[in-house]
This record gives structure tokens, sequence and C-alpha cells, in this order.
């Protein structure tokens, strides 16, 4: 089979591909999000930055490509183990049988996308069954509610409910459709939702409007319509930002948007961040915090929330065609903790920091871009080919907070500018597909920041979730 690049790439000096980084430790479920202990989606999809096309087509999570147009498509670590890096699921019930987890890739042809999902009772394997994946059309995402895997369709906006036997088989329950609330196509794709606790999540709908549904219940609670966002800022659109693998966190929902051009090249230099009302689901207030399109949201053990950058091209700025990329921080209060904004560049001697996800105890990873290593007149100012020549110059770091260091990842190859991740009882694993995206290595990763190869896939790998 003949596979090519997703028809949308993603926002300009991003790489056509990009690293998946599957973390294991902050196993947090959605009914544990619940309670005020760690709670932990499916890959969102990205916008490339090719020729402009709707954001109803769901896209993969991969990095934005080096086109200036739109895509188509610690406060205080060291205690319990991070709340967020396990896609939304709920505990199966006592007595119920052993783990099952769920790995999703897709497969790219000249005229289409195909995704598939493998399951698997062990993290410890060599080779992926593929003989037993489960094929679906389009992008299709994945995320896991009360022992249960949850598919969004790709071809239409609902989503797929099913049981998974002892031996791994699969039993369609029922289906939950949002056709009826103005959602199309395959706009019910997870990399859309926000997800609360085990009974509340948000689709996004037409920017700000929000479908409030439940996960466990499978119901569809209604609309709404509220928001303090003006359409339009400093002559630049209103959008709202895929969720980069939707995580239910501690505390509020918060909903990050940004205003860009029409041709995805230039984005505001604040991000808005809608805080939502846990209990009545109205929008309380708006955060604007001064970093370019954050979209990432990850959470510390005190409840901080992590924001970095995904869509917006992090090379810009060194064409001085943009602001520098930063990452902020929401404390648990959800108001922008000003003590925090430290220029993580000065800790990678130099090098830009793009996508950042906390892990625990004061870690974190995050992509750096090797500049150094290009030979770029960048006072010429921006153009694509020049943009294109650092592709293969970014590279995974593990940061240490606590003593404000970072050092690049061992034994791994360029990754791309985003990455995402999920987590597995204390184990971390990155996923890095090779620049046709039609095979990806999986890589573990162990405490010192060294990575070894498990096993390949065939395809782009999307997501790698428990499911049970």
């Amino acid at each position: 089979m003949h596979t090519r690049s997703p028809r949308r790439l993603h926002c300009l000096t991003l790489l056509p591909w990009s690293l998946l980084a599957c973390s294991s430790d902050d196993i947090t479920t959605l009914q544990q999000a619940a309670t005020p202990a760690p709670s932990p989606a499916a890959a969102p999809a990205p916008r490339p930055a090719a020729a402009p096309a709707a954001p109803d087509s769901p896209e993969p999570s991969r990095g934005p490509s080096t086109s200036s147009q739109e895509p188509a498509g610690p406060a205080s670590p060291g205690t319990p183990a991070a709340p967020n890096s396990e896609p939304p699921s709920m505990p199966a019930a006592p007595g119920a049988p052993g783990p099952v987890y769920a790995f999703q890739y897709m497969v790219y042809t000249d005229d289409d996308v195909t995704s598939y999902v493998v399951l698997t009772d062990s993290l410890d394997i060599t080779s992926l069954p593929e003989e037993r994946a489960h094929e679906f059309p389009g992008y299709a995402f994945i995320a896991a509610s009360n022992g249960q895997l949850l598919v969004s369709d790709g071809d239409s906006p609902s989503i797929i409910r099913y049981e998974i036997t002892p031996e791994l088989e699969w039993r369609e329950l029922d289906r939950l459709s949002f056709a009826n609330y103005g959602v199309t196509a395959g706009g019910a794709g997870f990399e859309r939702h926000w997800f609360k606790d085990a009974h509340t999540a948000y689709l996004t709908l037409q920017v700000t409007q929000r479908v409030l549904w439940d996960p466990t219940d499978f119901v569809i609670r209604g609309v709404l319509d509220d928001t303090a966002l003006p359409a339009t800022r400093d002559g630049l659109l209103l959008d709202a930002t895929f969720n980069r693998q939707p995580r239910a966190l501690q505390g509020p929902v918060l909903k990050p948007f940004y205003y860009r051009d029409e041709s995805w090249f230039r984005f505001g230099p604040v991000t808005p961040i809608a805080v939502y009302d846990p209990d009545t689901h109205r929008e309380l207030r708006i955060i604007d915090v001064p970093c370019p399109a954050l979209e990432v949201a990850t959470q510390d053990e005190s409840g901080n929330t992590y924001f970095s950058g995904w869509t917006y091209g992090p090379a810009l700025s060194l064409f001085g065609a943009g602001p520098a990329p930063c990452v902020r921080r929401i404390k648990p209060d959800s108001t922008l903790d000003e003590s925090w904004a430290p220029d993580l560049s000065t800790w990678t001697g130099g090098r830009p920091v793009h996508t950042f996800r906390y892990m625990r105890d004061g870690l974190a990873l995050a992509t750096v871009l090797h500049v150094d290593q290009a030979s770029i007149d960048f006072s010429a100012g921006y153009s694509e080919a020049a943009a294109a020549s650092l592709e293969q110059l970014w590279r995974l770091w593990a940061f240490d907070l606590r003593s404000e260091s970072a050092h690049e990842v061992g034994g791994l190859e360029a990754t791309g500018q985003s990455f995402n991740w999920a987590r597995f009882d204390q184990r971390t694993f990155v996923v890095v597909p090779n620049t046709e995206w039609s095979r990806t290595k999986v890589y573990e990763v162990d405490v010192n920041g060294n990575a070894s190869q498990r096993f390949e896939s065939t395809g782009w790998v999307s997501e790698w979730i428990r499911v049970r």
C-alpha cells in the first residue's frame, strides 16, 4: 500500500510528523477525577499548515508542517503521581477481568486514511498483533469510560461504545449521535472534547458553544452558548483549539482558544483560556495568558495546570515573524500564576522549547529545536524552504523543574515539534514515526532519560490507552 502524509500538516515551521510520547505514571481515570484524587483521551487532531481547510475534518495529533497556510483539517513536586496522563477512563468494577490496553494507529493512502485499534492485555509486547486490529474509516479516535472502550466515528458525528471481553473480543453496546445538535461529519472526534469527570464532558461546537454530555450514562444533556470572547481581536479570528490528548484534570475545565489569521500563519500573542463552572457549566471567566496559541494542558500534583503550544509555528520568532513560544501555568484557583514564567530556552542552551508536558515529581518532557545545528540566516526573513530545513532538528528533552535544568533524551531520533503521551504504572513510552508516516517505532524511556526501542507499528500511532 502506498502511504502518504496526512492531508493537513499543521501550521508553519512545524514538522510534518511528530512524536507520540506514551508516558505511564499519571494514570487517573474519569471516576477518580470526580474526587480530590489525581485523575487523568484520544489523540487530538492537529491543524497543519498547507492549504486552508475547514476545522471540522479531524486530523491526527502530529506536528504541523512548515507551510504558512492553515491545515486542512512545581509548586510542590514530590507528592503523589501526577493526575493527567491516561485518557479518560473509569476503573472497572471489583472482580472484573484483567487489564486491557488499546493501541491506535492510522494508515494513509493517496486518497484516504483508515484508523486501526489493537487490543492487548500487557504493555510488554515485542511485536504488535496487527492481525487482530479493528478497522475504522477516517480519523477515528479512542477513549475509555467505566472499563469500556469508546471510539469516535471518523465518518459521522457519533461515538460508539464497546464492551471488551476477557478474551479481548469486541461487543458493540450502543452509539451516541451528536447530529441533532449541529455536529457534522467526524466532528465528534475526541480531539474536540474536554473531560471534567466521569459524568461530564464538553464537545466543541461552532468555536465557543459546547455540547454537554455524560460519558458514563452515555447521554447528551444539552448545548451551552454563553461566552465573553469577542469573535475578532486585533484583526484576527477567534478559533477553538483542539484538545491535544484530552485528560480529566482536577478542578474546573480550562479550555484554551486562540486568535489567528485566515491563512493560519499569524497567531495572537495572547491565549484566552475559558474557565467553566463545574456545576452549572457556564463560563466563569476568561484568563488572558501572554503566550501564543497554547493548547496542551497537563497538571502537577498540587493542581497547577501547565499550558504549552502545538499548532503555532515555534520557529517563527527566529525569523522575527511572530512571538516566541512559551509555557505558563494556571494555579489551582484557576488564576494565572504570575510568579512562574521561566524562559525554558535558558535551560536548553538557547534552544526554543515548544510542546511541554508535566510528568511527576517536578519532571517534564518537552520538544526542543536544535537551532544551533541549522545553517540559516534568520535575519533574511521567513521562508518556507528555510523553515522546512529545521524539520529534522527537533528532539525530546527531559526537564527538572526543581533544579531548573534540562537534558536531551538519549537514544531517540528526531521527534517533531509536538508529541502526545499516556502513562502506565510508572513506565514511559515514546512513539516516533518515519518521515512518510508509514511505520512507527515505539521506545520506552527510563527515569534517567534514555530510550530503548520495544517494537514497531504500521502507520502513524495516534494513541495508546488503558481501557481497564
